[in-house]
């Protein structure tokens, strides 16, 4: 006997076909689109240029990104030889509520290289990004290396961050040349130029399957509770890294201690959300720590099963708390 005696075989079809379109509709991700911005090849900040004297073989640098969602801009920077998918575990998730964007930073993934001895800055490549793509203001979120640039950012743009999430490293130690005069700076960038050149020919001289191997190391022994879970994709990452910065003597791409000289004296600073990994290396957390100190509105949250890669190791955790702290900061300023 039929379990649906007073349905007819038509409507029960129709259920089962409307019950499917919804389960496909919410196992389908959404569509994302993808693309290049093209940057300039000097940027406007930057002090590491060595050839300060001689004009770029292309003005530009074109930058891979990709983009899905929509809502406010939100903007992920990724962290040193990985590149934008390790934001895949929470890409998705955030594009339910945002229009979220992630990229290569320059020399990673699928963007270009930069050109060898003229000098950029990370900072000055997203705010390049953000004009190619007509966004004015975003919330940022980044890793490590990608929470650096948004560090330095917040010091040079302050005007264009909606909100900034930051783990796992938001300062370095490089000096300020800023206060440098110029034939110091220049003898100090043809110094660390030389230096670096030394250390890619001892890089390649190893190879570059043992030097990566040992940034798969490194990555372990920073990671947390949950590394296996991320072990496979994280490993193929770095295999698949150009690793451009370890074969090219540049000098760097970031402000250092300037970053700290700007933030300290910044009055109004835009809302800022500090991720530590429990698990994280002492140094990372030092970095942190000093980011607390020049951003003493920052909120800090802890994440104890979580090391280096938080986005990764726990991403339901990772996006809940954004999302939380970007909704508390919206009630705030209504």
């Amino acid at each position: 006997m039929s379990s649906y005696p007073k349905m007819g075989k038509m409507k029960i079809i129709k259920y089962v076909l409307i019950a499917t379109v919804l389960l496909l509709s919410a196992c389908t991700k959404p569509e994302v689109k993808t693309g290049y911005v093209e940057v300039p090849t000097l940027t406007e900040h930057a002090l590491s240029s060595v050839y300060t004297l001689l004009v770029p073989t292309s003005p530009t640098v074109k930058l891979y990104y990709e983009e899905c969602g929509q809502g406010e801009p939100l903007i992920l920077l990724h962290e040193k030889a990985v590149d934008c998918r390790m934001w895949d575990a929470v890409f998705f998730q955030l594009a339910k509520k945002f229009r979220v964007i992630r990229y290569d930073l320059r020399g990673y993934g699928k963007s270009e290289n930069p050109e060898l001895g003229y000098g950029y800055l990370c900072a000055d490549d997203l705010k390049n990004v953000m004009d190619a793509l007509g966004i004015k203001k975003a919330h940022l979120a980044g890793l490590s290396m990608g929470g650096m640039t948004v560090t330095e950012f917040i010091a040079l743009y302050p005007e264009k961050v909606l909100t900034a999430t930051i783990t796992s490293g938001a300062v370095n130690e490089y000096p300020n040349r800023s206060v440098m005069p110029k034939e110091i700076l220049k003898i100090y960038n043809d110094t660390v130029f030389a230096m670096k050149e030394k250390e890619v020919a001892q890089i390649k001289m190893r190879g570059m399957e043992a030097e990566k191997n040992d940034w798969k190391t490194i990555m372990r022994s920073v990671s947390g509770e949950h590394y296996r879970a991320i072990s496979e994709r994280l490993n193929g990452m770095i295999d698949d890294w150009k690793a451009w910065q370890l074969l090219n003597p540049e000098t760097d791409a970031f402000m250092g201690t300037q970053a700290d000289s700007m933030l300290d004296k910044q009055k109004n600073k835009p809302p800022i959300l500090l991720l530590i990994g429990q698990h994280d290396d002492n140094r990372t957390k030092k970095s942190m720590q000093r980011m607390a100190v020049l951003c003493p509105d920052a909120k800090i949250q802890f994440m104890p099963e979580a090391g280096h890669f938080t986005c990764m190791e726990m991403p339901d955790e990772f996006v809940a708390k954004m999302i939380t702290f970007i909704e508390d900061t919206k009630k705030k300023n209504n």
